[in-house]
């Protein structure tokens, strides 16, 4: 079976690598939509909650995968979780630590 995901995160923890290690060992094949850092985008269009370019990775997503990590309470992780559900998107939280975004938890 295969899944498309997609990660909300930032590159300054390990919600991302410790996210994508937990589909490394499913029996799922998993393809990523998730921005990497190997090729970011050149340019984030500012005008947007979430950019075309990432609104365009979500939709092409079957599944929203985020950390329950207290620092999605803003920012861009948490724009991209609230697009994802606003286009019907099912959103999944991993628990990466002992503290849950109040947003993740109301969302």
């Amino acid at each position: 079976m295969k899944i498309n995901v997609f990660i909300p995160h930032r590159w300054n923890n390990d919600d991302y690598s410790e996210i994508s290690t937990l589909f490394d060992r499913t029996k799922y094949a998993v393809r990523d939509y998730s921005v990497p850092a190997s090729s970011p985008f050149d340019s984030i269009d500012k005008r947007f909650n979430v950019d075309p370019q990432i609104q365009k990775q979500i939709k092409y997503a079957s599944v929203v995968v985020c950390s329950n990590r207290p620092a999605n309470n803003g920012g861009m992780s948490i724009e991209e979780i609230k697009f994802a559900i606003s286009i019907g998107k099912p959103v999944v939280a991993v628990k990466i630590t002992d503290s849950t975004s109040i947003y993740i938890g109301e969302l």
